[in-house]
């Protein structure tokens, strides 16, 4: 794989064309530390069969992409028959107008480090984290990191994930990263076996304790059983027939609807006949007068207590349940938050009401937290709770609402982070915007022109925003234009595509930075500069034949015939004969070794304006010859 180091972007993943969204996504990483405002890419759409069906280059403008982070790029392209794509960078915008542009010459050739899923695989990402895709090499001119990025062989830190690579060498080779899992499980099966040699010492000590306590029991049963007996035989004799109308006045009292009374006699029969049984029913009628007391909170924790002291009968249980849950939503009711919480800790999970219970009560504490202008811990709450419908949007008035705080009081900066944090949440999108705004008259109000276009830029269409940014981009840009900063103004008159004015002067731009650069032999960069500069644009006519005359000879030179076609065909080749005498000799051997076609039928283009003739070619056009030469031919008299 190949790739240019000096790129201030990547591409982290991509997502294709549907017939929905007629656009690929490009999620696009920035590894500067300046914010990226545009992005220009080369996108090839593949068929299933790998074969192109369609190519383009598009340029993405106000990504806003942040330093360190990921931010989102989309293209549009057609989705029919469409199976893979391609996306390359080749040029990236910084917010300060400072521009990045591909070199192929920069890019260098290097082998992924990935591993196939795989124990390898699992173990390094136990020890580098779940980010870890191979790992670290070093490779001729660049070393890998663990994360998978290339990096420059002098970089000391990976500009994807910033390891530091003396760190990542020496902690996640092969040997450290086995050493270390090595000496995870090492030290595991020392604690496992320190754990069982615990247990079985704890055993045998609480089975000798628990050996000695019931020869304990036993021996106090038999001594206890042997007084009671007596006791018991004491009683009978005497006392039989008393408990017996006691049982019978208890069973009257309960008939009666006095349950109260009956648990009262009951429980003074202890277990006599049947009166532990007809004390839980006693109880059990007591517990259900008072859960039918739904205007008290106290009455009906008493009833839940009393419910829940009755044992081994399933619907004094649910009952209880039910009571608890009718407790909670009358403290809740009352606002006594704490209390609710408090009721429902008896209720076991599951129980039909207590998961909607709980989610009004977490609404609640929210409710309040925001009241007390504790909106992150609010919003914290609110995140969690997952099926309420109310509490995403109180989520993001957590935020909302501080946001507002924050613009009242002019706090520009922090009123767009908040307000970006929840950009489709009511009107935070048109907020965020005039926060731009105002930022922006703020900046240049204290002269920092630069600044300001900036926001006005970021404001999009907020009030005159547009018309504010290019006034000043422009006078930044004439203020550079001034200084002799030619690329400077340049990049700044093309950021204004929009404005006749700035059009005409970067025009004058780049005619200028055209011809240093043709002066200095690059041509390549000079016809890249004349691009979009019409031929009759002061002498760019002239230039840009002379460049691509210049280029097209190295080329020649350099065997690139292929070259020499793409630069001589659009040119006005009969009109530059005399100015360059082997024009036509040079385009018609390229075609030859190339096998083009020298005089296609489709028409030529326009003729390039050609620079002020001579006097003597002024003199011989005044006076042809008797004869004319044939097209594109130079004859001996035409010769220098």
């Amino acid at each position: 794989m190949r790739i240019d180091l000096t790129c201030p972007a990547e591409i982290f993943r991509t997502a294709l064309p549907t017939g929905e969204i007629p656009a690929a996504t490009l999620t696009l990483f920035n590894l500067s530390g300046r914010i990226i405002a545009s992005v220009e890419v080369s996108l090839r759409l593949l068929n299933a069969e790998g074969k192109e069906t369609e190519q383009l280059s598009y340029r993405a403008r106000a990504l806003n992409g942040r330093p360190h982070s990921t931010f989102l790029m989309t293209v549009p392209c057609t989705a029919a028959k469409t199976a893979s794509l391609e996306a390359v960078i080749e040029k990236v915008w910084y917010s300060d107008n400072e521009v990045w542009r591909r070199n192929p010459d920069r890019d260098v050739e290097y082998t992924p480090n990935a591993l196939p899923v795989s124990p390898a695989l699992t173990r390094l990402q136990f020890a580098a984290g779940s980010t870890a895709v191979g790992y670290p090499s070093r490779q001729e001119g660049l070393w890998i990191c663990v994360c998978g990025r290339p990096n420059a062989e002098d970089d000391p830190v990976c500009a994807r994930c910033g390891r530091q690579r003396d760190t990542v060498f020496a902690a996640f080779s092969p040997e450290a990263v086995e050493a270390g899992i090595a000496l995870r499980e090492k030290q595991l099966d020392l604690n496992s076996r320190s754990m069982r040699e615990d247990t079985i010492r704890m055993q045998r000590i609480r089975e000798e304790e628990y050996y000695r306590q019931k020869q304990r029991t036993r021996r106090r049963l038999r001594i206890a059983l042997s007084f009671l007996l007596c006791l018991v035989l004491c009683a009978g004799l005497f006392f039989f027939g008393v408990p017996g109308l006691r049982l019978l006045a208890g069973r009257k009292a309960l008939n009666d609807g006095d349950p109260e009374k009956a648990a009262e006699i009951f429980a003074s029969l202890g277990s006599f006949g049947s009166a532990e049984a007809q004390l839980q029913e006693s109880r059990w009628q007591i517990a259900l007068l008072r859960a039918a007391d739904t205007s008290s909170p106290e009455a009906l924790a008493r009833a839940s207590a009393l419910l829940r002291a009755i044992p081994d009968r399933q619907e004094a249980i649910d009952k209880a349940n039910e009571t608890d849950l009718l407790l909670a939503r009358l403290y809740l009711a009352r606002g006594n938050r704490k209390d609710a919480e408090a009721a429902l800790e008896n209720v076991p999970d599951g129980t039909p009401g207590r998961e909607e219970l709980i989610r009004e009560i977490r609404l609640a504490e929210g409710r309040e937290y925001m009241n007390q202008g504790r909106y992150e811990e609010a919003r914290s709450i609110f995140l969690e709770i997952k099926d309420a419908p109310e509490a995403r949007d109180l989520a993001s008035q957590c935020i909302y609402l501080p946001a507002l705080t924050l613009m009242e009081a002019e706090d520009w900066d922090g009123a767009i982070e908040a307000f970006s944090r929840i950009p489709d949440y009511q009107d935070s999108r048109e907020l965020t915007l005039r926060c731009h705004y105002h930022k922006a008259e703020a900046m240049e109000a204290e002269g920092d022109w630069e600044g300001a276009a900036h926001e006005y830029l970021m404001a999009g269409d907020t009030e005159d925003a547009r018309d504010r940014m290019t006034a000043l981009t422009l006078m930044l840009a004439d203020d550079q234009l001034s200084q002799g900063n030619l690329m400077a103004a340049h990049t700044l008159y093309a950021s204004l595509p929009d404005s006749e004015t700035a059009v005409q002067k970067d025009r004058t731009c780049r005619l200028l930075l055209a011809t240093e650069a043709a002066d200095n032999r690059e041509y390549t960069l000079a016809l890249e500069l004349l691009e979009g500069v019409p031929d009759d644009f002061q002498n760019a006519g002239t230039l840009r034949a002379s460049a691509s005359w210049e280029k097209a000879r190295i080329a020649a030179l350099q065997e690139d015939w292929a070259t020499v076609v793409s630069l001589l065909r659009p040119l006005d080749r009969q009109a530059l004969r005399r100015k360059y005498r082997d024009i036509e000799s040079l385009y018609l051997e390229a075609c030859e070794k190339t096998g083009t076609e020298p005089y296609p039928a489709t028409p030529e283009p326009e003729p390039t304006p050609e620079a002020a003739p001579s006097p003597e070619d002024a003199a011989e056009t005044a006076n042809p010859s008797p004869t004319t030469p044939a097209p594109f031919m130079v004859i001996e008299d035409e010769q220098p």
